[in-house]
């Protein structure tokens, strides 16, 4: 009796996987492209693929919010899984093995799907190979001092070039924080050095309003939250579990509007990763501050309370680079709206990153 149930699933099994080949069509120019590592779908009729590390953008009409709608559904299903509205994030696998995220409404813009495909590599290679490809000659002694990078960063900052430190910091991929109490105008600052990002990186905002508009970075991806979602009351759209989806987006940076709980734990995970050049903000009045109560906030975190509250200080200041304290001055005579406080200290952080024997 157990044979048919078998050949059943199996047949199931196979239907299954050809209606995903079959929605799959319109990406098989880049699917059979061994060239390729990345395919990502940010919005209907457009793809982006990464090839020897760098993002090429094409358009496909055939791929409609219909079509990516029945495609995601498709391969929820090949998977035994669910991707709907109240589950809108899948991890998925396609019947060849190549890995897949999907993101869809609410959790990303409406009228959008967000892909993320992830070829697989089939090249084997040998230590000599990598030996004869130069792979081992470029190795530098871990260094103790700074880098020009860092040196640069503190000649600007000490001639007072505050316009050009910023606009370095974000471009060496300096992990940024702005601090400020509401109203102080945190995200319209960061909209400002959201600016000098590189237009060709990939990035992924993550905010519960829509504010962080990338009209000069055309591969991007907006992912949303409820205000009000919150892990231990079992949501499944939170800070965090976008966070966790971004690990699999293939994001150059990850841009968070804010943080204010215990997502600030998969925040620091994240940017120690090395995930740089990240961007966001906190409640806090000053550059100390805004240490504690990132600290206090990772606390809020079932796993990282289980953290010594020194080393959750350690790791944040080995993570974060920068500190922006802005305010917003409005009494008679103030400056109004104007930056307080600006915190880059490298020789602390390499001192902090020593292991004592």
């Amino acid at each position: 009796m157990s044979r048919p149930v078998e050949i059943a699933t199996v047949g199931v099994g196979f239907n299954r996987a050809s209606s995903v080949r079959h929605l799959m069509e319109p990406l098989s120019p880049w699917m059979g492209d061994s060239s390729i590592t990345e395919i990502c779908v940010n919005r209907p009729g457009e793809v982006f693929i990464e090839r020897e590390s760098r993002w090429e953008c094409y358009e496909e009409p055939g791929l409609t919010y219909a079509h990516l709608e029945s495609l995601g559904t498709a391969i929820a299903r090949y998977g035994n899984d669910t991707l709907d509205d109240v589950k809108p994030i899948l991890s998925g696998i396609l019947p060849d093995g190549e890995r897949v995220q999907i993101v869809r409404p609410d959790a990303c813009e409406h009228g959008t799907f967000s892909y993320t495909i992830r070829k697989p590599s089939f090249s084997r290679r040998s230590l000599e190979d990598y030996n004869r490809q130069g792979f081992f000659k470029h190795i530098r002694p871990v260094s103790t001092g700074l880098t020009s990078a860092e040196r640069e960063l503190l000649e600007l900052r000490s001639t007072g070039d505050t316009l050009g430190f910023l606009r370095r910091a974000v471009q060496l991929d300096k992990v940024i924080v702005v601090a400020g109490e509401t109203g102080s105008g945190k995200t319209t600052f960061m909209k400002a050095l959201m600016q000098e990002i590189p237009r060709e990186q990939r990035l992924i905002t993550i905010e519960d309003t829509p504010e962080l508009f990338l009209p000069d970075h055309p591969n991007h991806v907006h992912l949303f939250y409820k205000s009000e979602a919150k892990e231990e009351d079992g949501a499944i759209v939170t800070p965090a579990s976008l966070l966790k989806s971004c690990l699999r987006m293939k994001p150059t940076r990850i841009l968070l509007a804010e943080l204010r709980s215990g997502e600030t734990y998969d925040f620091l995970n994240v940017a120690a990763s090395g995930h740089g050049g990240s961007i966001t903000s906190v409640h806090a009045g000053s550059c100390d501050l805004a240490f504690e109560r990132l600290a206090l906030m990772v606390l809020q975190n079932r796993q990282g309370r289980q953290l010594p509250y020194p080393v959750i200080r350690r790791l944040l200041h080995l993570v974060v680079d920068v500190v922006v304290h802005i305010t917003n001055d409005t009494d008679e005579g103030g400056f109004g709206r104007h930056i307080t406080e600006l915190w880059y200290d490298p020789d602390a952080k390499r001192a902090l990153g020593k292991i004592d024997a």
